[in-house]
């Protein structure tokens, strides 16, 4: 039955006065009791929305006797008119006002012996207040082990044929014990009058658990309907890791938050509800494009939903983005490392898409004016001229050579002025050896302006680029190559801000997964450097074995003397056996 359906038989229920019992069955987290709340609280506000004047809400979870839910239903009976509002003084002030005369004398009469008597008579007495009122029983399927389901119907029987009371049953059928199930059956069609499925769609799911409307909200939203969550609280664990995280990528491209966003709800699920969701195992190794023989029964059950969400396999950036859901918390340097190579990537693909647009204008038309197209093409490049490679501009160069417009050597200008400090931006041989053709007044400029860049960077230069541009080649290649004893000395000789950046550099790649064998040799040279610190001081061990690396660096060590062994032993094997064919 869909949500609207469940509203109007509710607001039915609550404005007829008749005693009846309204049974609400539904899966855990898609909103059941929400749903009773939010439309109880609206109906208290419209005359004759409701038609008891009291009414009291009571979860089963762990009750295990009648009498715990005769005083629960004391304590948390208010006025009608107090729906949705906390219990306090003047709740009670209100509800003892409004109760009828029999009922206010027997809570008199209580209140007076309240110090001499036995609670349970105390329970009893109060219990002649039960009456004429709403009474909402929440999560039967979770009721104490020692309350029976017969022993619920039965009160529930009692409350409406005998003290007139409508009372409402919310419960996840499907969750009940073999013999609570066997009981409830039984009793469904002799207590319960009004009997509705809560199955609301997806897309009503989604729009309980989320009514905002900010750019978030509706990034989640959509991202649940697609993979079709449907636990509520969830979904709100969710988003709440989305706003979290939102602040620490609002300086990139609006395209970071939406992938992240996408990993967070998708790899949230899967660590929120392990038993719903696709394993986030499975999630990490899979490919949907290259799967694995192994995988083939999860692949039936997951893969068309990953390929349809455009998730094709764990980036290192999911791999961030799933290290701090399950921390709890998203650390603001890994985070804006991935993110700022997402950021430039899409900037690429903007730049890229702008100039095929350009192109086409170039080569489809026989009546565009050539200078237009010449002043769109150096407009797009000079604005966006860190994202232009050095072939880019020769083919820019040799365009408007040929074209005759005399700003061709505005390109090659403007390239090496924002490239003067990058030595791989104005290396030619990779032009040269993929055949592109470099007049001889461009090749001068080039090597003019390469033999003129600043002398080669320091160790200590090296690392703290390290630190801010941990993939860039030219300084993984050069941090790596650097012996153990520059590293010890790097890491004696600052401190504060610039140690913490030291040390960011080196362990930076500690959580990363990559092929490349750069990053893991400044691991195994950082984890020796401080392997050597540690042993001068217990201060110095304590603050080496707090990075990570003397600890990665020990279980590389082990597993190489384990292969050698394997090694030496299977060697040994083969003598022998060699030995025994000699005899």
């Amino acid at each position: 039955m869909s949500v609207q359906n469940v509203r109007d038989a509710i607001e039915r229920f609550l404005a007829d006065s008749t005693p009846q019992v309204l049974c609400i069955r539904g899966a855990w987290g898609t909103g059941k009791t929400y749903t009773w709340k939010d439309v109880a609280t609206q109906r208290r506000k419209v005359p004759g929305g409701i038609a008891l004047s009291q009414y009291a809400y009571i979860s089963l979870f762990g009750l295990n006797t009648i009498q715990e839910i005769k005083l629960d239903i004391l304590q948390s009976t208010v006025a009608s008119t107090q729906i949705g509002q906390l219990i306090t003084a003047e709740t009670l002030r209100e509800r003892f006002d409004s109760a009828e005369g029999p009922a206010k004398r027997a809570f008199l009469w209580a209140a007076r012996g309240i110090m001499g008597n036995r609670f349970d008579s105390l329970v009893a007495a109060l219990s002649m207040t039960t009456a004429k009122q709403i009474i909402v029983f929440d999560d039967l399927e979770r009721k104490g082990d020692k309350l029976n389901n017969s022993d619920v119907f039965g009160l529930t029987s009692y409350l409406t044929e005998e003290r007139k009371c409508k009372v409402v049953l919310l419960l996840n059928e499907l969750q009940l014990k073999p013999e609570d199930k066997a009981v409830f059956d039984s009793y469904l069609e002799k207590v319960v009058d009004i009997s509705l499925r809560f199955d609301p769609t997806k897309e009503e799911i989604a729009r309980i658990a989320i009514e905002e409307t900010d750019m978030v909200a509706d990034l989640v939203r959509n991202n649940v309907i697609h993979l079709g969550i449907t636990n509520i609280r969830v979904i709100r664990k969710v988003l709440g890791m989305v706003k979290e995280l939102a602040p620490l990528v609002s300086d990139y491209s609006c395209v970071v938050l939406e992938n992240a966003a996408a990993i967070i709800t998708l790899f949230g699920w899967s660590y929120l509800q392990p038993h719903n969701a696709p394993k986030l195992e499975y999630l990490k190794r899979v490919h949907t494009f290259s799967p694995q023989k192994d995988d083939a029964d999860l692949d039936l059950q997951w893969r068309d939903l990953l390929a349809s969400y455009n998730f094709t396999h764990a980036s290192d950036f999911d791999l961030a983005l799933l290290e701090g859901i399950e921390k709890g918390y998203f650390e603001k340097d890994k985070i804006e490392k991935h993110a700022s190579v997402l950021h430039n990537a899409d900037a690429r693909n903007k730049v890229e898409k702008e100039m095929r647009s350009i192109w086409d204008d170039m080569h489809y038309s026989f009546v565009k004016p050539v200078d237009q197209v010449l002043d769109r093409f150096y407009e797009s490049y000079m604005r966006n001229i860190e994202y232009q490679s050095m072939g880019d501009m020769v083919i820019f160069e040799r365009l408007f050579r040929e074209l005759g417009d005399p700003r061709s050597d505005d390109f090659v200008e403007r390239y090496i002025a924002v490239n003067h400090d990058r030595p791989d931006a104005l290396d030619i041989s990779r032009l040269e050896r993929m055949g592109e053709e470099l007049t001889d007044k461009v090749r001068e400029k080039i090597l003019a302006a390469a033999a003129s860049q600043s002398a080669a960077l320091t160790n200590d230069e090296v690392v703290f680029r390290l630190a801010k541009l941990g993939f860039e080649d030219e300084y993984l290649e050069l941090a790596a190559a650097m012996p153990v004893s520059e590293y010890i000395r790097i890491l004696k000789s600052y401190e504060g801000a610039q140690q913490s950046d030291i040390q960011n550099a080196f362990r930076q790649y500690l959580r990363v997964g990559t092929s490349d064998s750069r990053p893991a040799m400044i691991m195994h040279k950082a984890g020796k450097a401080l392997r050597e610190i540690a042993k001068e001081s217990l201060i110095n061990r304590r603050r080496a074995m707090r990075l990570g690396l003397i600890q990665r660096l020990e279980a590389e060590e082990k597993a190489e003397r384990k292969l050698l062994a394997a090694e030496q032993d299977a060697r040994k094997a083969s003598t022998t056996e060699h030995g025994r064919e000699d005899e």
